[in-house]
């Protein structure tokens, strides 16, 4: 009788430890819950801002590449003026006039639609060419390279074809460009050079872009991808951020090192023959 009231009390005492314990393992994961909602609220936070900043690149990109185009219709505009004063206005005055203008409007319609290529999240993985992503980002950004005196040279050989988001690969090469840029801009550097050169293994493809703007310093390249940590002036501490988000998206890495006289970062993205797995991703 003894031994059955101990075990029935031990049964007991069994199922409100039982109760506990569920009790602490449902708040606990309520808990996780919470803290993975506010780990998504902040990521989802930090990518807005690094959009209004990529946004903002834009806006002055596109100013630069538009530049030419609005001088030169302006030029033809006051040129009717005159033409009308000289009595030079003739149907073939009229064609030539059309013709040069609808030139340097086309020019500026296709900046516009790179533009908004370049900036529309792909919502599948895809292969790509990581040659052709590059040049994307390249023929957006090369007026600001071209305008503070950064000479480009890209070894660009065959098609390296990766498995990933194109336009979010640009977007990557993008964040790279404009650290580099604003690096010779704050460094003084003379004679900046900006190389870049692909190379692939068995599993991946990478793209090194290799300056010679004065480096990092060493005590700094381990939070170089933190959020909010910035070197520049006025940067926001995003953009190298997003880089390796993007990139470990894509089952990719990025890394950064030094070299004697400027910083060699590397992007690494799984090639098509080794990760191609169709599926569809929410980005």
């Amino acid at each position: 009788m003894k031994r059955l009231k101990a075990r029935e009390k031990s049964y007991r005492e069994l199922e409100e430890k039982y109760e506990v314990m569920k009790t602490l393992n449902q708040t606990l994961e309520k808990r996780i819950e919470e803290e993975v909602a506010k780990t998504r609220e902040k990521d989802h936070i930090l990518i807005q801002h690094s959009r209004l900043a990529a946004m903002g690149e834009m806006i002055a990109s596109i100013g630069h590449q538009w530049r030419q185009p609005l001088n030169s219709l302006s030029l033809l505009i006051q040129d009717v003026r005159e033409a009308l004063e000289f009595g030079e206005i003739d149907d073939q005055y009229i064609d030539r006039f059309i013709r040069e203008s609808m030139i340097q409007i086309k020019q500026m319609t296709r900046t516009i639609n790179d533009f908004r290529k370049f900036y529309t999240p792909n919502q599948e993985k895809s292969p790509f060419s990581v040659g052709e992503s590059i040049e994307d980002a390249l023929s957006i950004f090369s007026s600001s390279l071209k305008n503070h005196g950064i000479q480009v040279e890209f070894e660009y050989r065959g098609q390296q074809i990766a498995y990933g988001f194109p336009n979010e690969y640009s977007q990557v090469v993008l964040n790279i460009l404009t650290n580099a840029r604003d690096a010779f801009v704050q460094g003084d550097i003379p004679n900046r050079k900006l190389l870049i050169k692909l190379d692939e293994t068995e599993d991946c493809v990478s793209a090194e872009f290799i300056d010679n703007a004065g480096g990092i310093e060493p005590a700094l390249l381990n939070k170089v991808f933190d959020p909010y940590f910035t070197t520049r002036n006025h940067g926001t501490g995003l953009g190298l951020y997003m880089t390796k988000m993007i990139l470990e998206n894509m089952n990719g890495s990025v890394s950064l090192e030094n070299t004697g006289d400027g910083a060699r970062f590397c992007l690494s993205v799984p090639k098509v023959n080794a990760a191609y797995k169709p599926e569809l991703i929410s980005v």
